[in-house]
Parts: structure tokens; C-alpha cells; sequence
């Protein structure tokens, strides 16, 4: 007897294990499954207005060790060295200085004109007498006139060369701006292409500005796109938060496929994202296009193609399952199973029908 027990138990022992999960009812959903990542709102790429010597600002002085710091509208990068500008302005400044101090003394025909209409107001008074010839006032009127004219032509002349000056100077004082580098809106500073030091020309890349505000980029394929519309609710999954699914509805699709991957692009609204939620993130999603309460449901992987493993008994038997609505987690079973079955989760290949077998229950949540 004792024998037969000991043959027993090593033989119970030696018998294989199955995974199973227990078939239970809840709410079947249907779903387009993708992938999503976080990115930024707006990017901003900053590029060099003139050529010359880059100097880092002392806050960004890390260079590449600076990404990911926090700036402000407005606040200055760095600086491009052009000392030839900086010259040429202060020359600029000084003419103008020059040129506005001389604007206050006469101009060089008004103490004539003065005298010259002095003259013509003493003809005037005497030219009724028959004192003066006639022609003399008519030379004196013509000469107060010439002086009038002169005097506008450097009056003309000599505003001109303020204006030109003034502008030269504003001109300089704009090329001396474009020389520093600053920050075109708030946001994180997420690429530094250059070094201190460097020799940068017009137009070259320098910096990334990437705005905190985020939104969730969805990417599903070609003949999934189709069953997506806006105001489908979805379930997202962060790789970074790996015990959290986040609840979001789908916000806009994009009309176009990338040409490279042929997948369509799905925008989300998360309804309650994490305080920390940052751009760069991965994840997976499921679109919920559609649902049936109390349904029966096994574990996706349970089922291959349509056939399942049951066991009852202690014994396997192969079942034959007609599957409903299915995600990469969840799938309904028509028929083949019923409520508080045990269904072989894994290994199915090594096991096979009457066989008996030890169980390993694991747990399966049907939650959609």
C-alpha cells in the first residue's frame, strides 16, 4: 500500500502543469489597438540671423548638458560675436549725435535771408515816395526769395541727412540684435546643436525650444483607421506608468498617412494625465469602437486561432471557440466555454486532449 502511494505521488509529481485562467462574465469590448507617444505642442527651431563666433549664455554654458532646463520668452541663448557691427554702430552714434547738435545752429542762408528781408521791408516803406527806382525793389523781392528757397533746400538737406543717419543707426542696432540668440516662447530647451566658440553661419540650426504643453499622438494601421472617430472613447497604457490606464477619447484623425510607415495618426484627450506627463513618452492604446455586457471572456492568448484548451477534471480537452470582439488582452467566446471554466493560458503546444495534467491557476482581469 505504501508503495502504491509513493507511486502515486511521484507520478502526480511528475505530471505537467497548466496554466489556466477561469472564464468569467463581463463587458466585451472591440478596439483598435495602436501606439502612442507624447509630444510637445509647439517646437520651435532657433537658427543663427548672421554669421560669426557663438558664445553660450552663462545659464546654457553645458552646451548639450543643458537640455531639458526651463526657459522664458525672451530670454537670451547666446550671442554672436561681430565686433565689425558693433564698430560700425558706435561710428553710426556719434554721426547722429554730431548731426543733431548741428541742427540747432542757423543754417547758413538764414542770417542773409534776415538781412535781405530787412532790406525789402525798408523798400517797401520808401518805394511809394518815388525814392527808389522800381527796378531796385523788384531785385531786392527777387533775392529774399532766392534765400527762402535756399533756405528749404537746406532745411530739406538737412533733415534728409538726420533721417539717413537715424536709420543707419537703427539699421546697425538691428543687425547688433539679431547677433543674440534668444528664446522664442516659454518652454524646455530640448536640443543644443552647437558648441561654445564655434563658427556658426546665417541660418544654421542652433537650439530646439519645445513648448510643456503636451498632447498624445496615436498611430493606427491602414485597415484599422476606418472603424476610428472622433468621440471614441480609448484606454492608453504609458509605458512609464506601467499599473495605469489612462482613460482618453479620440480628438481629431488626420487625413493623411506618414509616406514612410503607412500608419494614420489619431490625436487623444487624456482626462486625467499625470502631473509629470513628459514629451518623449511611449505607450500602447486601444480605441473602444465598440461593446457587449455580460459576455464571456478569456484571455486573448488562450485562444489559437479557434481552438482553446479546457480542463476539466484534472483531464485536458480541446474545445473549439467561436470569438466575438477581441484586443490583444481580452477576447468574448461565443460558445466552446462556459462561466467558471479553466482555460489554458500557455504552453498549449505541450499539452494535448485527455491528457491529465496538474493546474496552476493565474489570475485574469476582464476589465476593458
Amino acid at each position: 500500500m505504501l508503495l502504491i502511494l509513493i507511486c502515486g505521488a511521484a507520478y502526480y509529481f511528475f505530471m505537467p502543469v497548466a496554466e489556466v485562467a477561469v472564464v468569467r462574465r463581463g463587458t466585451a469590448i472591440s478596439a483598435v489597438y495602436g501606439t502612442v507617444r507624447i509630444e510637445p505642442a509647439f517646437v520651435v527651431h532657433v537658427r543663427a540671423q548672421n554669421s560669426g563666433f557663438i558664445q553660450l549664455a552663462e545659464e546654457f554654458s553645458a552646451g548639450r548638458g543643458a537640455i531639458g532646463k526651463s526657459v522664458t520668452k525672451g530670454q537670451l541663448l547666446a550671442t554672436i560675436a561681430d565686433e565689425a557691427t558693433a564698430r560700425q554702430l558706435k561710428q553710426a552714434r556719434t554721426d547722429l549725435k554730431a548731426a543733431i547738435e548741428r541742427a540747432k545752429l542757423p543754417l547758413p542762408s538764414e542770417e542773409p535771408l534776415k538781412a535781405a528781408e530787412d532790406n525789402l521791408r525798408r523798400l517797401e516803406q520808401v518805394v511809394a515816395t518815388g525814392n527808389v527806382p522800381a527796378v531796385d525793389y523788384e531785385r531786392a523781392k527777387s533775392e529774399v526769395n532766392r534765400l527762402r528757397a535756399q533756405r528749404d533746400n537746406e532745411r530739406i538737406e538737412r533733415d534728409r541727412n538726420l533721417q539717413a543717419l537715424d536709420e543707419g543707426q537703427k539699421k546697425l542696432e538691428s543687425q547688433l540684435r539679431a547677433s543674440e540668440i534668444r528664446a522664442p516662447m516659454d518652454g524646455l530647451l530640448s536640443a543644443v546643436l552647437t558648441i561654445d566658440g564655434e563658427l556658426v553661419n546665417e541660418g544654421g540650426q542652433l537650439f530646439t525650444v519645445s513648448s510643456q504643453k503636451t498632447f498624445v499622438r496615436g498611430e493606427v494601421n491602414e485597415e484599422d483607421v476606418g472603424e476610428v472617430k472622433p468621440g471614441m472613447k480609448a484606454k492608453v497604457q504609458l509605458y512609464a506608468y506601467r499599473n495605469t490606464v489612462f482613460e482618453a477619447k479620440v480628438s481629431s484623425i488626420q487625413p493623411a498617412a506618414d509616406p514612410d510607415t503607412q500608419r494614420y495618426t489619431v490625436i487623444l484627450e487624456m482626462e486625467k494625465p499625470p502631473d509629470n506627463l513628459m514629451a518623449g513618452m511611449t505607450g500602447e492604446m486601444n480605441i473602444i469602437t465598440g461593446t457587449h455586457e455580460n459576455a464571456l471572456l478569456v484571455p486573448t492568448r488562450a485562444v489559437l486561432v479557434d481552438q482553446a484548451l479546457v480542463i476539466k477534471r484534472g483531464l485536458v480537452q480541446k474545445r473549439t471557440i467561436k470569438v466575438g470582439f477581441r484586443t490583444l488582452d481580452v477576447s468574448e467566446a461565443l460558445s466552446g466555454v462556459s462561466a467558471g471554466d479553466r482555460i489554458v493560458v500557455s504552453d498549449q503546444d505541450r499539452l494535448h486532449n485527455g491528457q491529465p495534467v496538474r493546474q496552476r491557476r493565474v489570475e485574469f482581469s476582464p476589465k476593458p
